[in-house]
């Protein structure tokens, strides 16, 4: 079924592309017809993977064209399909008959709840997290839930991830990927810098004991420099 459903995939994006359209039309016709597609491809390359709530396409974007820059030949979902489908259709319409993959680096901007499909399905180098915010609870719920949902799938995981540093949501995944290798990224103090805030600001717990972090200073929101005062 992998070879009719890349050649499903590549028609029927084809056929869109003709008509002046895009869209993850074609990622579902794949998926339908082998729901295990993805993990089936062959990626010669690193495979960037970037979500969070604010900045994934932004960040993906400014990463792609970093790699290109280098010489790297890059798939990439650049116009912002990054449901399961989105990514699919990207993947799979760059994809020979035989499940390789043309390109030499994969930059895929993830949605937070589709991490759970992704991570598990490629050969993932790097996760980069820009942030957790409350958003679009009628379809992510709780934010608990969905930074549950991408903790759920990190313990298998060998790559690195990439997180921000001045968030705590983001920063606590790196203590359920016991295998995987840890960077991190962040702001320095800058005149944007307050001392208290009076946003409202989810997530400000050590991930550990629980207690209430301690923050030095306040980028916004729950975002700056914190510690567990125990």
């Amino acid at each position: 079924m992998k070879n009719l459903a890349i050649a499903a995939v590549r028609m029927s994006r084809w056929l869109l592309s003709f008509a002046g359209r895009g869209g993850s039309l074609p990622g579902q016709i794949g998926l339908r017809l082998d729901p295990r597609i993805l993990s089936r491809l062959q990626i010669d390359g690193p495979v960037i993977v970037v979500t969070g709530t604010n900045g994934k396409t932004s960040t993906a974007n400014l990463i792609a064209d970093l790699l290109e820059k280098a010489g790297y030949q890059v798939v990439t979902n650049r116009k912002g399909d990054n449901l399961r489908e989105g990514i699919t259709t990207a993947l799979v319409s760059q994809t020979s008959l035989g499940g390789r993959v043309k390109a030499t680096a994969a930059v895929l901007e993830t949605d937070e709840l589709n991490v759970r499909y992704i991570l598990p399905s490629l050969p993932v180098t790097a996760l980069v997290v820009t942030n957790f915010f409350r958003d679009q609870l009628d379809r992510a719920r709780e934010m608990e839930q969905l930074i549950e949902s991408i903790e759920g799938v990190l313990n298998p995981f060998r790559g690195t991830l990439i997180l921000n540093a001045n968030d705590p949501n983001v920063l606590r995944l790196a203590t359920k990927a016991p295998q995987a290798s840890v960077m991190t990224f962040g702001v320095s103090e800058n005149s944007a810098t307050t001392r208290t805030t009076s946003e409202a600001a989810e997530g400000k717990f050590c991930p550990v004991c629980g207690q209430p972090l301690d923050y030095d200073w306040y980028q916004y929101s729950h975002i700056g420099k914190f510690h567990c005062p125990i």
